[in-house]
């Protein structure tokens, strides 16, 4: 699970620095490696006052920390930044405070990090609140105490209170654009309705807590499982005309029961890939987002027929990037039509 943070470039003024400080910064910007989210203006101008800054501190303290950010800003692959289009008409880059308090206000970032005259600022202004951190006192921070609560494993949710779930996965999906589901057992067509209540409940959270989901209407849904029955070459043509034509039958099912009752209740495109796993590698059941992977354990089955949560697991995984790129490389499954 994610959390994100608009940074105060002035937090890295070179003022402010020692031994303790660049632990603190240090951490910090470990931390959004691992499972944060980095919130920065459109116009890269929080960008380019961070990167300033870090690359005019003494060596000391800057080589690590330029490294870090380097990762992070300016590495795509990381994907842990988001560049906000802000309402704010800050233009001066000596006021950029102005602007980092703004995006976090936007966005509603799980905090705004800030060097000790811009806390200062902050309280003076009467704009202060608990979601404001010193960088100095990083380490302490609630919000690092939930990043690291979020970057472990989460469960069994059946004994949490449901707010506290949909906290989480509100935190894995609000700055996504679009949301992959993984799940094999989808494909068997059995239980449609419970697959079909777990996905609902995650995209309806999606739609009205998801930053681009809710309010720019940003939106892409794609589902992928595997086919019903798994046809060998060394079966009969009978047997294998026998299995084609229930994957088929379930591939309607899917859609009729799944699908488009989904396509009905939300705006966005929602597509079912059915996938043939001859060598049997699509086996873990996954939520992906722009931004992280979360290993949904029990899969997407994840009510009772009383409502209320099965036995289940949440695990950041975002080491299966390259098994989901596989599973969706898996050659389609020849399931007919949809009609």
């Amino acid at each position: 699970m994610l959390i994100s943070a608009v940074p105060d470039p002035s937090a890295f003024d070179v003022s402010y620095f020692d031994t303790v400080y660049r632990i603190q910064a240090e951490d910090f910007l470990r931390g959004i490696e691992r499972n944060g989210l980095l919130i920065v203006d459109s116009g890269k101008r929080i960008q380019n006052a961070i990167i300033d800054r870090i690359t005019s501190l003494p060596i000391k303290y800057r080589q690590q920390l330029q490294i870090k950010i380097e990762e992070i800003l300016l590495k795509k692959k990381t994907k842990r930044i988001i560049a906000i289009t802000t309402s704010s008409n800050v233009t001066s880059p000596s006021n950029l405070l102005d602007l980092a308090y703004q995006l976090k206000i936007d966005t509603q970032t799980d905090a705004l990090i800030v060097g000790d005259n811009s806390l200062k600022t902050l309280k003076s202004a009467q704009k202060f609140d608990a979601s404001i951190i010193l960088l100095s006192d990083y380490r302490n921070s609630d919000f690092e105490k939930a990043r690291q609560r979020y970057e472990n494993r989460i469960g069994p949710i059946d004994t949490l209170p449901k707010t506290d779930v949909d906290n989480l996965i509100i935190h894995s999906i609000r700055f996504s654009k679009w949301l992959r589901f993984y799940d094999p057992q989808i494909g068997k067509g059995n239980n449609t309705s419970r697959f079909r209540k777990g996905i609902e409940y995650i995209l309806s959270l999606w739609k009205d807590r998801g930053f681009f989901a809710s309010q720019q209407g940003f939106g892409d849904v794609k589902i992928y499982t595997c086919s019903a029955e798994r046809i060998r070459d060394d079966e009969t043509d009978h047997a294998k005309e026998s299995k084609l034509e229930l994957n088929k039958e379930k591939y309607r099912k899917i859609k009729r029961e799944l699908i488009e009752p989904l396509e009905n209740q939300f705006p966005w495109p929602i597509e079912l890939f059915v996938k043939s796993d001859p060598d049997d590698i699509f086996h873990a059941r996954h939520l992906e987002t722009q931004h992280g992977i979360i290993n949904v354990e029990r899969g997407f089955d994840m009510f009772k027929s009383n409502g209320v949560f099965k036995r289940n697991f949440f695990t950041l995984h975002t080491a299966a990037s390259s098994h989901l790129k596989e599973c969706r490389e898996l050659l389609d499954a020849d399931v007919g039509d949809s009609a």
